[in-house]
């Protein structure tokens, strides 16, 4: 019987392919923690907006991609408005309340020239769902200098937060 001896492979090799392989799966695993974040912790890590998470979610309308977009109306439960409401950054929509329109109507005017084969939906779903704001509203905007925005409208009597979002 003749037997036929092979050349083994390197150490070195298998160790390679075994560091490729555990590479891999560390980064699928990784890349599914960041898939899986809550939209609170996505605020909290893109903008500092410690918000609490939300009881309930409702994405109006949401462009993923390089040039993300997105509107939300978040609810939540009196405990958690009171802590939004401690947060510091928010300014009064009473004397403001035209500003605040304003910002509404620039960011929908934006959505509707980034994606003009959604201009009518964009139009309805605002329609549908518009930020509702008062006396006792408040509001904040952050701006990053590459034109990247978050608007944050609080209405505590709805226990509302509406967000509109862009990275440009």
């Amino acid at each position: 019987m003749n037997v036929r001896v092979g050349r083994l492979r390197p150490l070195p090799v298998i160790g390679a392919i075994a560091a490729l392989v555990l590479a891999l799966l560390v980064a699928v695993v990784e890349s599914g923690k960041s898939f899986g974040r809550t939209q609170a912790e996505v605020w909290r890590l893109n903008w500092g907006f410690d918000a609490p998470e939300p009881e309930r979610l409702e994405r109006i309308v949401a462009w993923p991609g390089r040039d993300y977009a997105q509107y939300v109306i978040a609810r939540y439960g009196e405990d958690a408005v009171r802590e939004l409401l401690a947060m510091s950054d928010w300014e009064g929509a009473g004397a403001a309340s035209g500003r605040v329109a304003a910002l509404v109507q620039a960011f929908m005017e934006d959505l509707m020239a980034w994606y003009p084969e959604d201009r009518e939906n964009i139009a309805r779903q605002f329609e549908r769902h518009p930020p509702v704001f008062d006396g006792q509203s408040r509001w904040f905007v952050k701006e990053e200098p590459d034109g990247d925005r978050l608007i944050a409208i609080l209405n505590p009597g709805l226990r509302t937060l509406y967000v509109l979002e862009s990275y440009r």
